[in-house]
């Protein structure tokens, strides 16, 4: 269990070898691949979308981009929408002397319509409001939907590129007897490093398959959530003065998942810190981290972020 204790010293390290891997572009990226980044559409759209908008020579929207084209429907609408977010989100844009966009989004036709007849099995039940921080991942067995904190972007290691070195720079070493399943980082910090920038990103959010390095793990979550608060550092006030110490204290637990506070120092000062929660679907263990590096201090948040995004998960049944 104390799987807890030592994630963040990687996490921190693989950043920086990733952002510092990245090589340098010679030209600017076409607006399509900038906006990538910020797009999460949702499934079963069959038509697309196009939006005009206008920059300003900085690269800022000189206004509210404007929906020129779309399909009928709800699942059409929810594209759309998601199209004009991806938009607004990824501004500023590296622009050279044209000023005046008008683009088209098209749907991905290997992603099914949403089922009328289930709505809970299916995994794109949830994203119909096209909401872009809806993630859903395999496990084989189950698939399971949550929502990512806002202001974060998913990194896809299919893409290759940056997206990949930094997959494989963030998942974690096989003696941590764990496996990536899910990771996101902010936005803004995506966008520069996929633009040639030399840019470590400042949030990171993982999902994790843990397996309890031979452990057997408890055939109920109120048991394993035991096991784990036993086996965590206390936390005591000191934890919350001035000056900071490191640490990754328990927080406290509900009936959905136990929570740490992470915290990292060098020469006295924060270089990471974050909130994890561990939970248990069925028998398999899952951690969840979300950590800002050298920026806000994120365990002063104590767990009641992270317990939200807990609470909202579902569990899907596979396939």
């Amino acid at each position: 269990m104390r799987f807890f204790l030592v994630c963040g010293f990687w996490i921190l390290s693989a950043a920086t070898a990733a952002h510092a891997a990245q090589p340098s572009a010679a030209e600017e990226l076409p607006f399509e691949a900038q906006v990538q980044p910020c797009w999460s559409p949702p499934a079963g759209a069959d038509t697309p979308v196009t939006v005009a908008f206008t920059l300003n020579p900085d690269g800022s929207l000189d206004q509210k981009p404007v929906i020129k084209k779309k399909g009928d429907g709800a699942l059409n609408e929810a594209f759309a929408q998601s199209a004009l977010r991806a938009v607004l989100r990824c501004s500023p844009y590296k622009v050279t002397d044209k000023l005046e966009f008008e683009t088209t989004f098209i749907p991905d036709p290997t992603k099914a319509r949403p089922s009328a007849a289930a709505p809970h099995k299916d995994p794109a039940a949830d994203v119909q409001d096209g909401d872009p921080r809806t993630r859903i991942v395999d496990f084989g067995t189950v698939k399971i939907s949550f929502k990512v904190p806002e202001g974060l972007c998913a990194i896809d290691p299919k893409r290759g590129g940056y997206h990949e070195r930094l997959w494989k720079a963030l998942a974690p070493p096989l003696q941590r007897k764990a496996e990536l399943k899910s990771l996101d980082v902010d936005c803004v910090s995506l966008k520069a490093s996929e633009a040639g920038g030399d840019k470590r990103p400042k949030y990171a959010f993982t999902m994790m398959r843990y397996y309890g390095g031979g452990q057997p793990v408890p055939a109920d979550l109120p048991t394993f959530l035991d096991e784990l608060e036993k086996d965590t550092q206390p936390l005591t006030p000191r934890f919350w003065e001035d000056p900071p110490v490191a640490g990754s204290p328990f927080l406290g637990r509900d009936d959905r998942a136990a929570y740490a506070a992470q915290r990292f120092l060098e020469d006295g000062k924060v270089v990471l810190s974050g909130v994890s929660a561990f939970t248990l679907v069925g028998r398999m263990p899952i951690l969840m981290n979300h950590y800002a590096v050298e920026g806000p201090d994120l365990a002063a948040e104590r767990q009641s972020g992270m317990a939200g995004i807990v609470a909202g998960m579902q569990v899907i049944s596979g396939d």
